[in-house]
């Protein structure tokens, strides 16, 4: 747990959780949603996230999660609402588009923002080329952040142990997730969502204890 803290200090850019191959259902999902959630109740940060996924076109190209980081930076920056709307007369429609234009907004928000934390979870979901393309990106915005102004930028890629993607990051700090490592953040984040599910729906202790068993077994594999 120390060592995952780490990725917010000053310094730490870019983090890689890489998953052991031998569990792909070690929960790594989980970890990732606590992780946002933490991150996300630190006031100094902007925090922008992307979960990508196997066979979806809407969430596994570098599109995709140029659409879905930009989109939630804006949402809860409205200084940046200028940048889109320059960008939007740009390709003339309310949609990104364009590869090179969602490249350029985002670097651009980069550069307003102070502070930005960036987690993509699943990386190994998209293609190798695709996988590429993500890295070179945010290595590149990480380098160009942080020469500007150092640990503006912060990076974090969830993914199973592949050596396409554990390569181009060989200079990224790379935490080995395996078994149990994350049982406890696993659960707690299970926790807090069933006890926000049984107070809207009035559900008794037992049945919310069995949505959280239900969670832990799926995070593990056991369904």
């Amino acid at each position: 747990m120390a060592q995952r803290e780490a990725w917010g200090r000053y310094g730490t850019t870019i983090v890689m959780i890489a998953q052991a191959i031998t569990n792909v259902f070690t929960g790594k999902t989980v970890l990732a949603s606590y992780i946002i959630e933490q991150v996300c109740k630190v006031p100094e940060f902007h925090v922008g996230w992307f979960y990508c996924k196997f066979g979806n076109n809407d969430k596994s190209t570098l599109l995709a999660v140029l659409r879905g980081v930009i989109g939630q930076l804006v949402k809860a920056n409205g200084q940046l609402y200028p940048h889109v709307l320059a960008a939007k007369n740009t390709t003339g429609g309310p949609k990104l588009v364009s590869q090179k234009v969602g490249k350029d907004l985002l670097a651009e928000c980069l550069q307003v923002l102070e502070k930005t934390c960036i987690i993509v979870d699943g990386l190994d979901e998209c293609d190798k080329d695709v996988r590429g393309e993500i890295i070179s990106l945010f290595v590149r915005l990480v380098k160009e952040r942080n020469d500007a102004m150092p640990g503006s930028l912060r990076i974090l890629f969830v993914s199973t142990d592949e050596a396409d993607i554990r390569k181009p990051l060989s200079k990224a700090v790379c935490l080995t997730l395996k078994g149990t490592d994350n049982f406890s953040e696993m659960q707690d984040y299970a926790r807090t969502w069933a006890k926000r599910i049984q107070d809207l729906h009035t559900l008794t202790d037992q049945k919310t204890e069995e949505i959280v068993s239900e969670v832990m077994k799926r995070a593990d594999g056991k369904h």
